[in-house]
């Protein structure tokens, strides 16, 4: 059962995009390891450098894996005020009977989309600061949206990794993928087992993020939108 909101069908569509996870896994809970979050990469977009100097406003948009701190280092983030918007949160609170349920469905990915879309813009359109946006920010429409809305608006974009241990050595790999195929295999198979008690995400689905990986510029979202 999907519990929408009218508001969800109302909003302009927003195509792309991805969000992560399989099955019916109970909701997370905080976890105590203390994620270091990394000095954040400051880009403008070129065609509206009005807002590069004047801006004190923020988007972040966290970027990295399943299963390797995103979520956790986002909501470091916001500790002193701002706003966390998980993708995933529409799957707990939209879908299914359930909210402490991860109940993902491919056929909701467009109304999860739209959904989420909302929620950023409203987050825009209240001047909140920082923007913590826990996706996979990958280049598409979606994304291109929100970041094209958040610059229109005095935004300064930002990305951000979380800093686990077995991040920053996932990182490192992914700097030459073509040499560190089997490395880059093996971790997403232990990231597997990691992710059975959340979002059971397969191990199909770590590849292709792997696959797709690439250092982001707003110009490249930009591009892709």
């Amino acid at each position: 059962m999907f519990r929408g909101t009218s508001d969800i069908e109302k909003a302009n569509p927003v195509e792309g995009g991805n969000a992560i996870g399989y099955g019916n896994a109970a909701r997370p809970a905080s976890t105590s390891a203390e994620v270091e979050p990394v000095t954040a990469r400051i880009c403008t977009c070129p065609s509206r450098p009005r807002f590069e100097q004047k801006t004190q406003k923020r988007m972040i948009l966290m970027r990295g894996l399943p299963s390797c701190g995103k979520s956790f280092a986002s909501r470091q983030l916001v500790i002193d005020g701002g706003i966390h918007i998980e993708f995933d949160e529409f799957f707990y609170t939209q879908a299914g009977d359930n909210p402490a349920r991860y109940d993902w469905s491919a056929k909701l990915l467009p109304s999860a989309r739209r959904w989420n879309y909302e929620r950023i813009k409203r987050a825009i359109q209240n001047n909140a600061s920082p923007i913590v946006v826990d996706s996979d920010n990958s280049p598409c429409a979606t994304t291109g949206a929100y970041v094209t809305l958040a610059l229109d608006h005095g935004y300064q974009i930002n990305f951000k990794e979380p800093e686990t241990p077995w991040w920053r050595e996932i990182r490192r790999l992914l700097d030459d993928k073509k040499a560190n195929r089997e490395a880059l295999r093996n971790w997403a198979q232990k990231l597997v087992l990691l992710s059975r008690g959340t979002h059971r995400v397969p191990l199909e689905r770590f590849l292709h993020r792997i696959e797709r990986w690439d250092n982001l510029t707003v110009e490249t979202i930009l591009s892709a939108a």
